[in-house]
């Protein structure tokens, strides 16, 4: 079928940036979740207003101009979401209004080839996507693939730089690596800037200016490019979006103690290499049709999903859970004191400054760990789920099905599920039912599980204690115990070491409770 390419101005040469309103890639995991059901409709008005409807019920999308809880039906949230976005401008491809913040959401999907999402058009999911959203892949691992099949000029981006960043950037790394140095914030800014695949040039750049302060960088690009936007956004929105996404493909470690620097993962060398060695060559049709784009970087090959089976085995056998954590610990001075505090200033501004490129929920889970290591390392291990980098820094939550957090020793399992959601729906979506199938197949004298959030809905409270009947039913009567937390009355336990015996004690009243009912 003929495509017919839409007339676009001249491109030129830009600094790359994703967008801002989705700062946090692994958010866009849950994007997908909610849009998979809509594969294969056309997005017209209609059906766009029904999918914008379900973001804003289900928390993705957030507005201080109304209170969701606070409308009774469909028809009133759609009179309203129709009328906070009506002055929102056309983007993409897609009108004025919620349209266009539909748009929002896709725009960096689509640059990924996780989809192809255009006005009037069906909506397709690809292969990378799909293999995210049933949690056959994590969020480190999808991301790290696209952004290897990623071209910088593309249907998305009119821009005059067209070869693959991430490569580029990679290269630039391992260079520096080699002479033991590494990339500072500032050097990384002008990095974003770069018209072609030239390492040695950009090595040169940066070897022949200090680059010392922000202002000499901003200074720099203006002479050396031309008119450029405000100071914050080249300085710090543009390169920060960019820094999460190389970050969430494990290809970087970031070193950030008072001063941010950047450096190779020699973790991710296998799997970089096989893409470093590859040519990926989009054709102008590719670079300019978004279909043609769409069908060229979203298939994943029987080749790379091994390559990422592999990598991810390998990673598992040789971690020291306790001897990571330890090293955090240490690095960054931490104590139960000081953890506790990251803990109550989890996205306040200008604090946990240290942890900036961790996202919140990852944050949450970070800590807890840390938490728990102080309290019980020394009798039991401590093992995180999360993706780590060379540092024990997290890149992403766990793959599903596995829960977040493992305390194991002494013949005791004990299992966690963290989150930073309050929203009901998600809060019994969260895979706790697949929680309890998992730890109905381990082997321990003694087993427990968690729910820990800063705040429990109370229909979390009675879904997790009819699963407690349901293993029971299933398994006789057990060693098992489980109990929801809120955040601060898991503290509270977790740090006078009684969180077992408190789960114990919940357990069994609430069965004995569940038999008096059945007896009266």
């Amino acid at each position: 079928m003929l495509q017919i390419m839409t007339k676009r101005r001249k491109p030129e040469y830009k600094q790359l940036n994703f967008d801002t309103a989705m700062r946090n890639p692994e958010r866009l995991k849950d994007v997908l979740l909610l849009i998979k059901s809509y594969e294969g409709i056309e997005l017209n008005d209609k059906n766009l207003l029904d999918i914008v409807c379900d973001m804003y019920e289900s928390g993705i999308v957030k507005s201080d101009e109304f209170d969701i809880k606070k409308l009774h039906n469909r028809e009133q949230i759609q009179k309203k979401v129709i009328e906070i976005n009506r002055t929102r401008n056309g983007d993409g491809g897609f009108p004025k209004g919620y349209q266009s913040r539909f748009w929002t959401y896709m725009r960096t999907l689509s640059e990924f080839g996780f989809v192809y999402a255009r006005y009037n058009k069906k909506l397709l999911i690809g292969d990378v996507a799909k293999k995210l959203i049933i949690n056959e892949i994590d969020p480190q691992e999808a991301f790290s693939l696209q952004a290897m099949k990623y071209n910088w000029r593309s249907p998305y981006k009119n821009v005059s730089n067209d070869y693959n960043y991430f490569k580029f950037i990679i290269k630039v790394l391992k260079e520096l690596d080699k002479k033991d140095k590494k990339l500072s914030y500032n050097q990384f800014v002008v990095s974003l800037f770069s018209k072609e695949d030239n390492v040695e040039k950009f090595l040169t750049t940066i070897e022949n200016n200090s680059f010392a302060t922000e202002n000499s960088v901003y200074e720099y690009l203006k002479e050396a490019y031309g008119k450029q936007n405000k100071f914050g956004t080249v300085i710090k929105d543009y390169p920060d979006t960019v820094l999460r996404m190389l970050r969430i493909t494990g290809f970087v470690n970031i070193v950030n103690q008072g001063v941010l620097l950047i450096e190779f993962n020699h973790d991710s060398e296998k799997f970089v290499n096989y893409f470093l060695e590859k040519e990926d060559v989009f054709t102008e049709n590719e670079k300019n049709v978004d279909i043609d784009y769409f069908n060229k970087i979203n298939i994943i090959a029987n080749d790379e999903m091994k390559l990422i089976k592999t990598n991810r085995n390998s990673n598992i056998e040789i971690m020291d859970y306790n001897f990571i954590l330890n090293k955090v610990v240490s690095d960054y001075k931490l104590n139960i004191e000081s953890i506790l505090e990251h803990i109550s200033n989890i996205g306040v501004r200008g604090k946990n400054l240290e942890f900036k490129y961790i996202d919140y929920p990852l944050q949450f889970e970070f800590y807890l760990s840390i938490l728990l290591y102080l309290v019980y390392g020394e009798t039991y291990s401590v093992r995180p789920n999360y993706k780590i980098d060379a540092y024990g820094m997290p890149i992403s939550h766990a793959p599903g099905n596995c829960g977040d957090i493992e305390v194991v020793g002494n013949g005791i399992y004990w299992l966690l599920e963290v989150t930073l959601i309050r929203n009901k729906a998600q809060q019994l979506n969260n895979e706790t039912a697949n929680l309890f199938r998992h730890i109905s197949d381990q082997e321990w004298a003694e087993k427990y599980m968690s729910l820990v959030a800063p705040y429990v809905h109370a229909d979390t409270y009675k879904f997790f204690n009819a699963l407690i009947v349901d293993y029971i039913r299933e398994h006789g009567k057990s060693n098992f115990n489980a109990k929801c937390y809120t955040a601060d009355e898991f503290i509270k336990e977790c740090t006078s070491k009684n969180i077992f015996d408190d789960m114990k004690k919940y357990t069994h009243e609430y069965k004995q409770s569940l038999l008096n009912a059945l007896n009266s």
